[in-house]
């Protein structure tokens, strides 16, 4: 949508089209949302909605009954409503209709297998820990997961793995590891985890945004060049489970950067994890500002910068609680922020006058 603005924008600008007819280019290009988008919406944003409101409301009704019902009762219940979704995702996928509304089901299967495994381990009072409970979830819903491709459903099964992870290696006792870099360790695998995900949701987003931009600038005759639509593409948006899984990666990766702040490990450890860090700044640069202009990304990299300098200057600074070292601190914090905002702005016109297409509108002459 934005990019069908600027076009309209450009042409403006250029004098190619009349300033009477914007109104049917804008309308055209849907660049304000037509009644059908907005009824899609509705019909997507609701059936979300009841999808949430299904599995929170058997999830509430046993709690609620928890002393009415028996334990066949409870079982009952959630593994009824279990083979019910698989059933009604297995009609459907036969039928090949309704996709969204399968992947819905699959969703809401995954929740519930997780609802019984917590159901399990409750009345049964197995004595098991939490990590195995997640481990056991992410490991069951893993085939639908896969079979799904719903960015939702990875999400979920990737916060499955990180509350595994977090849980595990809070309880575990690394033996090949000294107890003095157990903490740092911990975080290291979190933070490599995550950024191992987070390239691969790069891999499996990268190129959808982006494949209906070329056919965006036909729909109005417009001619652009190779080089122009190559550049749309780079600077398409990336899909939202990306930002979320890029979040994920920016924190740990900056908590990576700082552990060593709050730990007195060796300057081995210090070094490797400030390697570790710097190569990950340098592989945001190279994606979000070579390859392409995302401001969101940027945004993470620069807080990560932010981050990580305040508290290595803190540490320095504020050893004796001087009141001149929060005084420098806050002066930091104003130079950097202020430097980082008038790099993003700076970005951004960039981004725009890229994506800006110098277009010729198709005329019946050939020469074109």
């Amino acid at each position: 949508m934005s990019q069908a603005r600027r076009t309209i924008e450009q042409l403006l600008h250029q004098g190619l089209l009349p300033l009477k007819n914007t109104e049917a280019a804008a309308t055209h290009l849907e660049v304000y949302p037509s009644k059908r988008t907005w009824l899609i919406f509705f019909d997507k944003a609701l059936l979300i909605i009841g999808t949430v409101a299904l599995v929170l409301s058997l999830v509430f009704f046993i709690a609620y009954n928890w002393q009415s019902l028996g334990k066949i009762g409870k079982f009952a219940l959630v593994e009824g409503a279990l083979v019910i979704t698989i059933a009604l995702y297995v009609a459907l996928s036969f039928r090949r209709q309704f996709q969204l509304i399968r992947q819905l089901l699959l969703l809401i299967a995954s929740i519930i297998t997780g609802s019984l495994l917590a159901l399990f381990g409750q009345i049964y009072q197995t004595g098991a820990d939490t990590w195995q409970l997640f481990f056991a979830w992410a490991i069951l819903i893993t085939p639908w997961v896969v079979i799904a491709r719903f960015p939702a459903l990875w999400l979920l099964w990737l916060g499955l793995i990180n509350a595994f992870l977090l849980l595990y290696l809070d309880v575990a006792n690394l033996q090949f590891i000294k107890y003095s870099l157990q903490n740092i360790s911990q975080v290291a695998i979190l933070a490599l985890f995550n950024f191992i995900a987070f390239y691969s949701w790069l891999i499996g987003f990268d190129n959808k945004t982006s494949s209906s931009i070329p056919y965006l600038f036909h729909r109005i005759n417009v001619k652009k060049s190779t080089a122009q639509i190559n550049s749309a593409q780079t600077n398409s948006s990336l899909h939202w489970s990306t930002y979320v899984v890029g979040f994920l990666s920016t924190f740990f990766m900056t908590y990576l950067a700082i552990v060593t702040v709050f730990d007195n490990g060796n300057i081995w450890a210090t070094l490797i994890a400030t390697i570790v860090w710097l190569g990950w700044c340098g592989f945001m640069l190279w994606q979000f500002y070579q390859r392409r202009l995302d401001l969101l990304m940027l945004t993470y990299l620069s807080f990560s910068i932010i981050t990580v300098v305040m508290f290595w200057v803190g540490k320095w600074l504020l050893e004796g609680f001087d009141a001149g070292g929060f005084l420098i601190l806050a002066l930091l914090l104003i130079g950097m922020s202020s430097a980082a905002v008038v790099w993003l702005r700076k970005i951004a016109r960039i981004k725009n006058d890229d994506t800006a297409p110098h277009t010729v509108i198709k005329g019946n002459s050939d020469e074109q």
